[in-house]
């Protein structure tokens, strides 16, 4: 990619499929999700579940607390100075961790936990301990469990990752966004490298495996001198995988954005070249694109999973672990489970009143159909695998491929002029060069976002 003539041709792709559209860490997608399926379905759905005690769930904890509101965030974040909050929120989960468990019966075998926010750091260490015991007491973590956590290394203490260590953590997910001052005071996180190599190293120290670096582009002052010397540091450090992200400015939505100027921001030629920065320095320096935004190192399993074809992605980012159904504990938290999405309200004092009165704050949902669960793993397996089998997609559905998706097929031939994917009598490849548009292609088989009669009324992050 290095060549002048690669860098224009990548530039001109980028400009063509730059477009909003969803990242789809589910499918159908949140925007078309209802309210009609609330607590009454979700209970329904958690007692049928419970038959399957032998089947292995992911958990994912939503803690929202931070200790001021970063102004590129997206997150579902609360800000409080009140020290007393934190410790009540700690409460109300226990409650809504006591409620979910006791529909679903012996059902508690748990191979994947993550918190994310917010800050999860921003508990204390007795108030991590309070609810790790909870969680304790009604699952049962298998011994091979991945535990994750996101961590904010201006406020992680030693004696948190202490504790999360000997609790069974293993991974951690360490915001760094830039290093470039002038980028940190722009954006209102002021963190300098010294920090994060101070929080990586202590992890490494514990044996935390996997240590995942965020980074984002596009963000006010951003320069591409400037981010290349971020990406130079953050290799440097290596750490096991990195996630880049395209910063969405989206001020009409997130009040807190209008802070950020405008005329700080990059044009959208720069950003691409922020971007095709990133993507040829991480891959010269050995990192392996994994998915639509993320790098691994050769040897981490990410990386190894997707050579085999068996990665998997759901809200908690890209895994290994092969439990298809999750339980979401916590404000505006996601599950998945009876082939159904779940959402809770996405307010504190809302969702504390809701655990209170029903034990329960799920206010939207989506029970999904057959061609919702076809249309689904076909665009599970692009955007983490890179590829689909039409063998095994006969195989679990009993339909080929080709008279299934005669009208999708069609379009994809734009794609493949492109030069984005291949398509032969076995499946379908995405090139290494379509691997950055893998969301466009799966937006070919999104019948929401296609359907004239059903299309919602949502406002997506670019795609590029």
């Amino acid at each position: 990619m290095s060549s002048a003539a690669n860098m224009s041709l990548y530039t001109e792709l980028l400009k063509k499929y730059d477009r909003p559209g969803p990242r789809y860490t589910s499918y159908p997608t949140a925007p078309v999700w209802s309210t009609e399926v609330g607590p009454e379905v979700y209970h329904q759905t958690l007692r049928e579940a419970a038959s399957q005690s032998e089947v292995p769930l992911s958990l994912y904890c939503h803690i929202p607390f931070c200790r001021q509101r970063c102004l590129y965030c997206g997150c579902n974040t609360f800000i409080t100075n009140q020290p007393s909050r934190p410790g009540e929120y700690v409460t109300t989960l226990m409650r809504e961790i006591d409620a979910t468990a006791d529909q679903l019966g012996s059902r508690t075998k748990v191979n994947q936990f993550h918190f994310g926010g917010g800050t999860p750091t921003h508990l204390t260490v007795d108030e991590l301990s309070r609810l790790l015991d909870h969680f304790d007491s009604r699952f049962t973590f298998l011994p091979d469990c991945e535990k994750s956590i996101e961590i904010d290394p201006r406020v992680t203490t030693r004696a948190q990752l202490d504790m999360l260590a000997s609790r069974g953590f293993n991974r951690l997910s360490i915001g760094v966004q830039e290093f470039d001052p002038s980028v940190q005071q722009a954006i209102g996180r002021v963190q300098p490298q010294e920090v994060v190599a101070a929080a990586q190293d202590y992890g490494k120290s514990l044996k935390f495996r996997g240590i995942n670096f965020d980074l984002i582009y596009g963000l006010p002052r951003q320069t591409v001198a400037g981010f290349r010397d971020t990406i130079e540091k953050v290799i440097a450090m290596r750490p096991d995988r990195l996630a880049i992200y395209s910063y969405a400015h989206l001020p009409n939505m997130l009040e807190h954005q209008k802070k950020i100027n405008p005329e700080d921001l990059p044009s959208p030629a720069v950003k691409y070249e922020l971007f095709l920065t990133a993507l040829e320095m991480f891959i010269t320096a050995g990192y392996h694109q994994i998915g639509i935004d993320h790098f691994a190192l050769p040897d981490d399993e990410l990386s190894l999973a997707q050579a085999d074809g068996r990665l998997h992605r759901n809200f908690m980012g890209y895994t290994v672990q092969s439990a298809d159904e999750m339980i979401g504990f916590g404000m505006s938290a996601i599950g998945y489970i009876g082939n159904s999405f779940f959402q809770n309200i996405s307010k504190v004092d809302p969702y504390a009143k809701a655990i209170e009165d029903k034990g329960c704050a799920i206010y939207r949902g989506m029970q999904l159909s057959q061609n919702d669960l076809v249309r689904q793993y076909v665009i599970s397996n692009l955007m983490c695998n890179f590829q689909l089998k039409y063998g095994s997609f006969r195989k679990r559905f009993g339909v080929e491929f080709d008279s299934y998706f005669a009208t999708e097929r069609e379009s994809l031939g734009e794609f493949v002029s492109d030069g984005l994917l291949t398509l032969n009598p076995q499946g379908i490849e995405i090139t290494p060069l379509g691997r950055t548009f893998v969301r466009n292609i799966a937006m070919t088989f999104d019948a929401y976002l296609n359907s004239a009669d059903s299309k919602p009324k949502a406002t997506y992050s670019r795609t590029i």
